[in-house]
């Protein structure tokens, strides 16, 4: 196989990984808030929009770097320190939702915060991914707009897998805090195959 058929494999592969996750967290997010902020659709709102903030974000920054360096290394960290922070959330959340009931309360301030300090860190720095594979997969601007087209929906797969298969499989089998870190270790596994690609990149073109 090529070096570019094997580079394109890798970070369509990642796209659907990540995708997964970021839906995936999202689901387990409404399992974190719901004993504090209940499930209505009040809380769903604050999840929603907070995901979609984050998107937002993470694509911008990714595509601020990624004009100013086009390292695999440097995603590959940030993917590592989301999977970092995703590690952190059991130790923390129940302390800091329990203060937050008390001092903010449950009303929309209150849920919008907690949605906030749960998701926005790491599905940001999870989806500054796409640009980033975007870039590196982009060979000429005669098929850039296909191939922008076919990342995110190929990302998008695995949003829906990541949504369908948390919700009504995952959840039921191992619990929101074991999938929390299996989020976690699957995020760090992308981060870390980001950094060696940078190696296998300067292999290929040496």
């Amino acid at each position: 196989m090529s070096h570019s058929l094997i580079r394109g494999l890798l970070l369509f592969g990642i796209a659907v990984t990540l995708g997964f996750a970021v839906m995936g967290f999202e689901m387990l997010g409404s399992r974190f808030l719901n004993p504090y902020f209940g499930g209505t659709i009040n809380t769903w709102a604050s999840l929603i929009a907070t995901v979609l903030v984050a998107l937002m974000a993470g694509y911008l920054l990714g595509g601020e770097l990624v004009d100013r360096t086009l390292s695999p290394r440097l995603c590959g960290i940030l993917l590592t320190v989301a999977g970092l922070y995703l590690f952190s959330i059991p130790l923390w959340v129940d302390p800091l939702f329990t203060w937050m009931l008390g001092s903010v309360g449950d009303g929309m301030v209150g849920t919008i915060v907690a949605a906030m300090a749960l998701l926005f860190v790491p599905l940001t720095l999870m989806s500054v991914f796409t640009p980033f594979a975007v870039r590196l997969l982009l060979t000429s601007v005669t098929f850039g707009g296909r191939l922008v087209g076919f990342v995110y929906g190929i990302s998008t797969v695995g949003n829906v897998l990541g949504t369908l298969v948390t919700t009504f499989t995952l959840v039921p089998a191992f619990g929101s805090r074991a999938l929390t870190m299996a989020f976690a270790a699957v995020t760090i596994g992308c981060g870390l195959v980001m950094a060696l690609m940078e190696r296998f990149l300067r292999g290929a073109n040496s």
